[in-house]
This record gives C-alpha cells, structure tokens and sequence, in this order.
C-alpha cells in the first residue's frame, strides 16, 4: 500500500481497548502512515502488558515505535516526546479514545500537497469533524472553517480536536511543541503561536471522529479547563495587538460556562453579563448593561449554558438531516464509524 511522509503521535495512558480502535482506524487508512509513535504516560504494569501485546497484533499492518515513559508526566509532554522522536515532514496527531475515517489520510495529504504550491510557509491542516459521543451517536459535523489568522483563533478554538490535525514537524519543533505548563487548553495555545508562522490548510470534510466524553467529567477537569481559558487569556490576549472586545464575547461566554459546571453561580452570572454586553460598543453604555445584566441574574435564573451549546449542536444536525444528498453521506460515514467503533 501506498504510504505517506506522516508520523502519527498517539499519546495514551492506562487503554487498551481504545488504544485497539485508534490504531484499527490507522490500519484502515487508504493511505498508511511512514510510521506510528505510541507514547504511554507510565501506565500501569498490567497495561503495559497489554499494550504491548496490542501493538505486536498490529505490526504486521502498521509500523509502530511503542515508547513508555518513566514517569507519568501528562499527555502534552508524551506529544512533545513524539514530536521530538518523529522521522517524517509531517506529524499528525491522533488521542487514543478518538478515531479516523479511511480517507482522512490521503485526503489531507492530497490537500496540503495542492496548497505548498501557493505558499512556501510551513503547513498547519486541519479536517472537519464528527463528534460522537461514547456510543458513537452523533452529537455534531463540525469544521471551522478555510482561514486562520491571529484574530480569529484568538476569538475561539475553532480548529478543536488535535486529532484532525497534521502539521510540518519542523514549525512544531521551532515553537517547542506544546506547553506543558498549561493545565488545559494546550492545543488552542499550540494553534495560537503557530498562527503567525503557518500556511493552514482547511480541509471540510468530516474525516475525524472526536469522542465526547462531556456528560463524564468531573469538578476537577472544569477546574482544569477554567485555568486554562484564564492561562490563554493572560497569555495571548490581555496585552495582545488585537482590540480586546473584538475576542472577549465569546471568550467570557466560555469562562461563564467553566464556572457555571462549578457551581459558582455568581462568578458564571458575572462573566456571562459581561459576555453579553461586550457586544455593544466599549464605553459607558457598556458598563451600564453590564451592571444591569449582572443586577438581573440575581433575580432571574442564568441559562444552563453548556445545554444551551448542545442545543445548537442539535438544531445544526437537524438541519443537515434536510438535505437527502448530506444526510445521506452522514449515514454512509456513521455506518463506517460504528463499524470502527465496534
């Protein structure tokens, strides 16, 4: 089979069953990858075990480098690990609990192959996405669209999961990879100071397959998650270029959610006020909504914002369901997917 000039990083940490899917969705690739870098955070001994037996049964179909870590030092620090050890132009990225659809590959790659014509710039390439959630039911299609600039990924991570992405492993080496100081939000920080150096390639096409695990987490990971929105926004917004309220609607709306999951209803009252009347003009009349707003939502209930973001997730498939053309490449590629999941 034809190969393409791609390492793929896997960074996993106590699974094996799931370790089994991802590497089954490569094996299936129409397109196989030069080699696969599996770096296990320090699991523990019996899964190692396993581990190792999982990677010998795909030795025959994948070239696989299995690199375990003395210590448990977390995901970003494996990922560097990967970028650091890797031998080929590009480096994609895959979790161990998400998946890729057969083509995802060769599409990409065919993408940035066209795209380095028009610029010499390093390439940064991002897919569209399924999200799923552990069923493997559809919750979402989701692409952030063909542009990237400074402005816009600072406003969002629209890109989203690191595992629709493949990036030249020179520029990840040039910025030294991922920080690995940050509690979360490493890849939207990852993406933000690639932004000046890379040429992105936007791919539309749902080809990855992001696992939702949102109805699992626990207080610690929204505590984790909230740390690392105010980490972003220390260090690429607050003294950044950009006109601050061109970015700060959404990125309040996000905080708001953080501490909404928290139970803080006071601080999620007073950052969703201050979302929202960010969107008039900065002056006073500003400030006079944000006291208004902030005034109201200790009378009136503030919206279950995350439910409110699922929501549109819903209302965005139900529109996709309208066209027969989409929705039946929707079924195609769900049929696909339960075929990788099971």
């Amino acid at each position: 089979m034809r190969e393409c000039d791609v390492s793929v990083v896997i960074p996993t940490y106590n699974r094996t069953s799931l370790l089994g899917r991802a590497l089954n969705s490569i094996a299936q690739q129409t397109v196989q990858p030069s080699e696969v870098i599996i770096i296990d955070d320090c699991s523990e001994a019996a899964v190692i075990k396993e581990v190792n037996a999982i990677v010998s049964s795909f030795s025959a179909l994948l070239k696989i480098r299995l690199i375990v870590n003395e210590s448990n030092s977390g995901a970003n620090r494996s990922r560097n690990k990967g970028i650091s050890v890797a031998n080929s132009r590009y480096i994609a990225f895959l979790d161990s609990d998400d998946l890729w659809l057969p083509e995802k590959l060769e599409r990409q790659i065919g993408a940035i192959e066209r795209a380095k014509t028009a610029s010499s710039k390093p390439v940064l390439s991002a897919t569209g996405r399924y999200r799923v959630d552990g069923r493997g039911e559809f919750i979402a299609r989701q692409f952030g669209g063909h542009v990237l600039d400074s402005l816009k990924i600072r406003k969002s991570n629209f890109i989203g999961t690191l595992s629709s992405v493949i990036v030249e492993a020179a520029i990840a080496r040039q910025i030294h990879g991922f920080n690995e100081a940050l509690p979360a939000s490493q890849d939207w920080d990852f993406f933000i100071r690639l932004s000046d150096y890379v040429h992105y390639v936007g791919v539309a096409q749902p080809l990855c397959v992001y696992v939702d695990h949102g109805n699992d987490r626990i207080t610690l990971d929204y505590r984790k998650k909230l740390r690392g929105h105010i980490a972003i926004y220390k260090n690429h917004i607050r003294y950044s270029v950009y006109d601050v309220n061109t970015i700060r609607a959404e990125f309040l709306r996000n905080i708001a959610e953080d501490y909404q999951e928290l139970g803080n209803r006071s601080k999620a009252a007073f950052f969703y006020a201050n979302a929202l009347s960010s969107r008039i003009q900065p002056g006073f009349l500003e400030y006079m909504a944000a006291c208004v707003l902030r005034a109201s939502f200790r009378v009136l209930a503030l919206p279950a914002l995350r439910q409110r973001r699922y929501q549109r997730y819903r209302r965005s498939m139900d529109r996709l369901r309208r066209n027969k053309e989409t929705w039946a490449t929707i079924r195609e590629d769900e049929r696909v997917i339960q075929g990788l999941i099971a």
